[in-house]
Order: structure tokens, then C-alpha cells, then sequence
């Protein structure tokens, strides 16, 4: 069996460990567990997480649904949820992240066994999908001459570098990897700060720093959220470095 990593965020301490038992009797050995969205955060910045088992109801002011709207922001990271409601409202909602799979408890190893069976080949799917896209030689067009190799976190006008400090080039990144979606203000600043306690002034300075080296970038102000960074979507060829 291939070796995978998965993340159980669960906070009622008797479901996490049937979950975890369950997945150990199917053979995944690899198992990380977190409560709630900060401590589930802290694990996918520090581990390679291959799928995530998400309750709905988790801990703390952030809910399942929300939490893997923000990870999905930031990460590739296929989520399966658990849930004690089935009503199309809350299905509705969750179906709006990269789901994977659906549990409504309880349920039992052969559910678990079945969902992780299907989400498991489409995974592999999407990998080599992405692989296919972000190869060596492959830079996302922003217009204007403008590209972003996603590989090696490099900006370039015209065919040639562009100079940018460490948060800037962060900044672009986190937008270029959401390349027309909307990427919330407290999403930037939890990528770029690592959790700190940042003001929106902080985080219109640096942006307001990286519009003025880079004018023709179509980012554009969402009201009272963040910021979305337009462009064609499609990667090109060719044989810059």
C-alpha cells in the first residue's frame, strides 16, 4: 500500500479515536489529528498532508466548512467530511471546497473504506495532473509580457527578473497560485505573517509596495474581504530558466 498522510480534525475525542482505529485497520499508519482550524493549520504548514478528514463541527469560531475554505486557499488538500447532519443546505455548503467524499455518522469501516477507495484514485488524478502543469518549463501568464514560475518563486517582465523583497514575492505567489479567486485579507496575512497579529494597514502597505514595482499586475481591492489577482489562467512555454 502506498504510504499516505492524513489529517483527522475532529474534536470530540471519541470520534477522533474511532476514526483513527478505523483508518489503522485499513493500514494507513500515518495519521495526524487536530481539534480545531488553528491546530490544523500549525500540522499542514509543518507536514505533507495527502487528505483531510474534517468534521463540519469542529471547536473554535471557525466551523469545518470554513476552515477548509481557507486551507484550500493556500493548499491542494483534498477534504473528505464527517458529519451528524445530512440536510442538503449543509452538503450544499461543503460542496463548495475541494471535496473528496462525504461521511454522515455514524458510520462504519466499509463507508470509510469505500469513500477513501474513490477519493484515493481521484487524488492520484489531480497529481498528475498538476505535475503535467507546473513542470520545469512552465510559467503562468499575467499579460503584459508578464510570468510567474510557480516552481521556483520567480517573477519576470519582458524575459527578465524582476527584484522583489521576500514578502512581496510571497505576496504574489500566494495570489498567482489563486489566479482569479478571491484570497481573503486574513488568509495573506496568515500565510505571510505566520499568525501574527497583523493589522489590514500592514497588509495594504506591502501590496501598495508591490503595485508600484509591478503597475500593469491586474490585482484588484475586494471590499471588506481581500484581493483577487486577474489573468488569463493558462501556462506557457518557455526557455527562461
Amino acid at each position: 500500500m502506498q504510504t499516505y498522510n492524513i489529517l483527522v480534525v475532529e474534536d470530540d475525542v471519541f470520534g477522533l479515536q474511532y476514526m483513527k482505529h478505523i483508518l489503522r485497520t485499513l493500514g494507513y499508519k500515518n495519521i495526524f489529528e487536530a481539534t480545531n482550524k488553528d491546530e490544523a493549520f500549525n500540522i499542514v504548514q509543518n507536514q505533507t498532508i495527502d487528505l483531510v478528514f474534517m468534521d463540519i463541527n469542529i471547536d473554535g469560531s471557525v466551523d469545518g466548512i470554513t476552515s477548509a475554505h481557507l486551507l484550500n486557499e493556500l493548499y491542494f488538500l483534498p477534504i473528505i467530511f464527517t458529519t451528524a447532519y445530512g440536510d442538503s443546505a449543509t452538503i450544499s455548503d461543503a460542496s463548495d471546497t475541494n471535496i473528496f467524499g462525504y461521511l454522515i455518522k455514524p458510520f462504519e469501516l466499509s463507508d470509510v473504506e469505500a469513500t477513501l477507495t474513490v477519493a484515493l484514485k481521484k487524488i492520484k488524478y489531480v497529481h498528475q495532473s498538476i505535475l503535467k502543469v507546473l513542470s520545469p518549463n512552465k510559467f503562468i501568464d499575467l499579460g503584459n509580457n508578464q510570468l510567474y514560475n510557480l516552481t521556483k518563486k520567480t517573477f519576470f517582465i519582458d524575459n527578465m527578473p524582476v527584484d522583489l523583497t521576500n514578502k512581496e514575492l510571497n505576496l504574489l505567489d500566494l495570489l498567482c497560485k489563486n489566479i482569479n479567486n478571491n484570497v481573503s485579507n486574513e488568509t495573506i496575512k496568515t500565510i505571510l505573517w505566520e499568525n501574527k497579529n497583523i493589522s489590514n494597514s500592514t497588509l495594504r502597505d506591502t501590496m501598495s509596495r508591490l503595485r508600484r514595482k509591478v503597475p500593469l499586475l491586474q490585482i484588484e481591492n475586494i471590499v471588506n474581504y481581500g484581493y483577487i489577482l486577474k489573468g488569463s489562467n493558462t501556462f506557457s512555454s518557455t526557455n527562461l530558466a
